[in-house]
């Protein structure tokens, strides 16, 4: 009988609550041919025990499922601390940031083998090399190490039928995974298809997914969200495909056969009456849109193939579901963006929280990943990519620090966080509290985020108080204005200093000319 196949991932833990997707089409997999894989879902904070309960099982290799970002860290942290302990247990890294840079996540000394692609598709061939049934050189997709050299094996095929995979939530405590949204209490991640048609030029499906968009069959999902509903009493569905609404028309049959609430992500261009009605009959509770920038020419620049109107155009039609959420998603610090177009992204939220009062928004950090076609333009605005694997840490799309070396007026994230964190600020004009509830919006509009003890206290109150009329807001009310913040300088973070040495050509912002960049169109 084989020895147990350790599959892990880690993850922060205000994330642990979402169920590791990637490891249950994994686990399923080598289930289904008769392995016996354990799904270890690791808190950061506790990599100790995770040693110890990992090393317990005497695995036959360890697995990790990884992407850019914090987990790039974590996941290297608690490697280093396996092969500590048992320096001849294998360790694989698949996953995003694996597929992007095998060969340079290959040569840590800490990882033995990576996988390129999907890895519920190459897992069985790993598993039977261990057991000396093929070999290393043989697997499709494969990169490793002879004599120190990383070798990348040729590209595995992307899976066609993915009928023939299956989410085994068998293999973790389901309970432990269970998300209270929206009065539900047993929300529960789920996916339901694979890749993205669409091209935008910072994601890293362009790469990882090629560009395909792949489902599962109606069959297969519904009975599979029937069987969670008998087991496990799931009354809510968050789908954590790349694009749901890829096919809007298997989408919304898939939504009507399930009948549950569910979140989702739709295209912003999408969206029209029929659709919105389709939205609401079927449960549809919050919706992710992906709106990236509040100018046209980024907008150009990413590929999103959408304008600043048919944004707006979209959100209004949601007006016509009130207790619908709406999501906006937007990045910030883009390679050429200006300190004027990161203020349209500004307006522009504004202007979408009046058009629809329920929406909220998301603004994470641009990172480059490899293999997309912004990745390029951001080397040639200074961006110097991490040498060792973990450090790509410091790339984390909600990181409170990151320095943006390929921007030309300002290097740090600090502001871009501040206004984050405004935003997140805005349900309080919801609260009917004079002044306070005022103040996140006042500042957006007048681009004033220097108020850093201002913003703590307006964050504690959000958060603890801000549904209540009660003494501690009272108290919090009159004593605001006497409380010194310290102030910084408007423009603080905005550096002169240009990161573009003479020898690359630059890029041209906002004069209305052209100037292409390897090969991309920059206006």
């Amino acid at each position: 009988m084989s020895k147990p196949i350790a599959l892990v991932q880690v993850s922060n833990p205000e994330d642990m609550r979402i169920a590791p997707l990637a490891h249950l089409f994994v686990g399923g997999a080598l289930k289904r041919e008769g392995y016996e894989p354990k799904v270890f879902h690791i808190n950061s904070e506790n990599l100790n025990k995770a040693v110890k309960d990992i090393l317990s099982i005497d695995p036959m290799f360890v697995g990790f499922s990884v992407i850019t970002g914090n987990q790039t860290r974590e996941s290297a942290n608690l490697s280093r601390m396996l092969k500590k302990e048992k320096p001849e247990l294998p360790i694989i890294w698949g996953g995003v940031h694996p597929s992007l840079l095998p060969k340079e996540t290959v040569k840590e000394d800490y990882i033995d083998y990576v996988v390129n692609g999907e890895g519920d598709s190459i897992i069985i061939d790993i598993a039977r090399m261990f057991e000396g049934k093929t070999r290393a050189e043989d697997i499709l997709g494969l990169c490793y190490k002879r004599n120190g050299i990383p070798i990348l094996n040729g590209p595995r095929p992307l899976i066609e039928d993915l009928d023939q995979l299956d989410l085994d939530f068998d293999l973790i405590d389901v309970e432990s995974h269970l998300e209270h949204e929206w009065n539900n209490k047993r929300v529960l991640g789920f996916i339901t298809s694979r890749g993205c048609p669409f091209n935008c030029g910072f994601c890293f499906n362009q790469r990882f997914n090629q560009r395909r968009w792949r489902a599962q069959s109606d069959k297969k999902v519904i009975e599979k969200v029937s069987y969670l509903k008998d087991k496990y009493g799931i009354d809510g569905i968050k789908f954590y495909d790349d694009l749901l609404f890829s096919n809007p028309q298997r989408a919304v049959r898939l939504l009507e056969a399930i009948n549950l609430p569910w979140y989702g992500e739709v295209r912003v261009g999408m969206l029209h009456d029929d659709l919105v009605k389709k939205l609401v009959s079927t449960q549809c509770r919050e919706l992710l849109l992906g709106l990236e920038s509040g100018s046209d020419r980024m907008l150009k620049l990413m590929n999103k193939l959408q304008t600043v109107e048919q944004i707006k155009r979209g959100i209004k039609a949601l007006t016509k579901a009130p207790d619908l959420k709406p999501v906006g998603s937007f990045i910030m610090g883009m390679p050429t963006e200006s300190k004027e177009e990161t203020f349209q992204t500004v307006d522009l939220a504004l202007e979408l929280s009046e058009i629809h009062p329920r929406m909220r928004f998301s603004f994470g950090f641009y990172l480059p990943y490899p293999g997309a076609d912004l990745y390029e333009l951001a080397l040639k605005m200074g961006f110097v990519p991490p040498v060792k694997t973990e450090d790509w840490d410091s790339l984390d799309r909600w990181a409170n620090k990151l320095e943006l070396k390929w921007l030309d007026w300002t290097h740090d994230s600090e502001y871009f966080r501040k206004i984050r964190d405004y935003f997140n600020l805005l349900p309080l004009r919801d609260v009917k509290l004079p002044i306070i509830s005022k103040i996140p919006e006042k500042r957006l509009r007048e681009r004033d985020f220097s108020h850093i003890r201002e913003l703590e206290i307006l964050s504690n109150l959000q958060k603890k108080y801000s549904h209540k009329n009660n003494m501690f807001s009272k108290v919090v009310l009159k004593s605001l204005p006497y409380i010194r913040s310290k102030r910084l300088p408007k423009d603080v973070q905005i550096n002169q200093i240009p990161v573009i040495n003479n020898n690359v050509n630059t890029v041209p912002i906002g004069n209305g000319k052209e100037q292409v960049i390897s090969g991309i169109s920059v206006k």
